[in-house]
């Protein structure tokens, strides 16, 4: 279970503004039913000395999910299910191996408390309790020393489920944007984490913190969506780190021991959501991600491996209708 401490639910009743401002809040309606596609796709080349071929790969993450709004509470708040069934590996033409597709059973089925900024507030698993299958996202790396491979494996999974926003909750586009909890005017920012990245501190000697990954929001407007007035909202990220450092000092080994001098890590993302006017409901999202990164060996200029990958993710509400009350 996960809750949100009773100060964050005082501060979100906040609706109030000023005419010239706009609350972004949703307005959820119990007995209402949203029915959204993803469709995500990535495209990676990489290569590893000493072939100075880049190798291209693709994935497309693809799913559909609902959101049912069982009942309301207090303050806006929502308490809803929701459903991801299935989702669709289509894992793209090599040298080697045809197009091929793999339908992953996900029986994603989860009992929400939603804040009207999107905001989870408590999840209730309903789904059967077995094992669900792990997406593969990145291919095996192959570490220069075994004890680094531990600690490099996950980063580039977050790395890479980023790139497609098909990760969590948090990451995922399925409940976003994160809206502010005060009204906004033209121009307004305000952010939101998503995730977390180990970031070398200023002035510290070298020391590693673990850095949130925040996307920095901005209201643009009411603009012309595809059918018709919608308020826009802009998502931007750009982080760059480097991870050697911060490996040397969890595994306590050094650049000789590990084989690893340098593994610069970047990431760039915007996302676009059109919101309805009246529920402020996602009608879209439109993500473009940019990253790359690079295992580099001490005392070398080339790199070992490198990897460099560009993603695109369209969320779009596809159905809306009333359902009978939950029993």
């Amino acid at each position: 279970m996960i809750f949100i401490p009773a100060l964050f639910l005082a501060i979100a009743t906040n609706q109030g503004g000023t005419a010239d401002a706009v609350s972004l809040g949703r307005v959820f309606k119990a007995n209402t039913k949203l029915a959204y596609a993803m469709r995500s796709s990535l495209h990676s080349e990489s290569r590893a000395y000493p072939l100075q071929t880049w190798i291209p790969s693709d994935l497309d993450i693809n799913y559909d999910f609902s959101e049912v709004v069982q009942a309301m509470k207090t303050d806006g708040i929502a308490q809803m299910r929701y459903r991801r069934p299935t989702i669709y590996e289509v894992h793209g033409e090599t040298f080697n191996e045809p197009e091929k597709t793999d339908t992953v059973k996900a029986n994603m089925d989860y009992q929400l408390t939603v804040s009207p900024f999107n905001e989870i507030l408590e999840v209730k698993d309903l789904s059967p309790k077995k094992p669900a299958k792990n997406l593969s996202l990145i291919p095996a790396l192959k570490p220069a020393a075994p004890q680094e491979g531990d600690f490099i494996g996950p980063f580039l999974q977050e790395l890479f489920r980023l790139a497609l926003f098909a990760g969590s909750m948090d990451s995922a586009l399925d409940f976003a944007p994160k809206t502010p909890f005060n009204p906004v005017k033209v121009g307004d920012t305000w952010k939101r984490t998503v995730g977390y990245q180990p970031q070398k501190l200023k002035g510290k000697e070298g020391k590693q913190a673990v850095q949130r990954l925040d996307y920095t929001y901005t209201y643009k407007g009411l603009v012309d969506g595809e059918k018709g007035k919608v308020y826009r909202v802009e998502a931007t990220l750009d982080f760059t780190t480097d991870l050697a450092d911060f490996i040397h000092q969890i595994t306590e080994s050094t650049s000789e021991e590990t084989g690893l001098g340098k593994f610069p890590l970047v990431f760039k993302a915007t996302i676009l959501f059109d919101l309805d006017r009246v529920t402020k409901d996602t009608i879209k999202a439109e993500a473009n991600s940019e990253a790359s990164f690079q295992v580099i060996q001490p005392n070398k200029q080339q790199a070992l491996l490198e990897e460099k990958m560009k993603g695109h993710t369209t969320l779009r509400l596809v159905g809306r209708a009333a359902v009978p009350p939950a029993k």
